[in-house]
């Protein structure tokens, strides 16, 4: 029975973890890898080394961040009277990308799933309603910026109902992706136009 050296198949259950990534998938990059110049792979090596050593979250909006504070909180033009709650960074880089919106963000680290063991204690939740009520804060208006699916409605009417309290402007993205669809993979245009004509909330 032909069995591959060890180094090969330690390297493709690393590359099994990945989201999205099957066994087979794994075990043809741990192939591909090592046919490359030892060069490459050190690259490859100090490259993971550096997002998990040179990489943490914002202190103030929860981004990925290289600095303590990312580089829209710290920017002074930003309009700080309008955020913008996204899931993730994935989607925050989408609206980024769309330059239709200059305010600031912050990034709850996903969205209400019981099923999988989401709950609001396990999302940025708490940091976002003492953000709001500190009285240094500012912010007039929250954008929710949720997927149009079970899990982004439910996200949306748990903060709509956190928030009420606080009185503030609260909207959601005009429905401009269809149901089920992914913030993520939105394009520039589609993202501008859910923002221009975002939907005022009842609270």
């Amino acid at each position: 029975m032909f069995l591959n050296p060890k180094p090969i198949y330690d390297a493709a259950a690393e590359f099994d973890n990945l989201p999205g990534i099957g066994p087979r998938a794994a075990l043809r990059f741990a192939y591909w890898l090592v046919t490359q110049p030892k060069e490459k792979i050190r690259r490859f090596a100090q490259a993971l080394l550096a997002l998990s050593e040179g990489v943490t979250r914002c202190s103030v909006c929860g981004a990925w961040s290289e600095t303590p504070i990312c580089s829209i909180c710290s920017d002074t033009k930003r309009d700080k009277s309008v955020l913008c709650v996204v899931a993730t960074n994935q989607d925050l880089r989408v609206i980024e990308e769309s330059a239709a919106y200059k305010g600031i963000y912050h990034v709850l680290g996903g969205l209400l799933d019981p099923i999988e063991g989401v709950t609001p204690e396990t999302l940025a939740i708490s940091q976002l309603t003492k953000r709001l009520m500190s009285s240094e804060s500012g912010i007039s208006e929250i954008i929710l910026a949720f997927d149009p699916d079970v899990r982004g409605d439910t996200t949306a009417l748990f903060l709509i109902k956190k928030l009420e309290p606080l009185e503030l402007n609260v909207s959601r993205l005009a429905r401009g992706l269809p149901n089920g669809a992914q913030l993520e993979y939105a394009d520039g245009a589609t993202v501008a136009s859910a923002l221009a004509n975002r939907k005022n909330t009842v609270n």
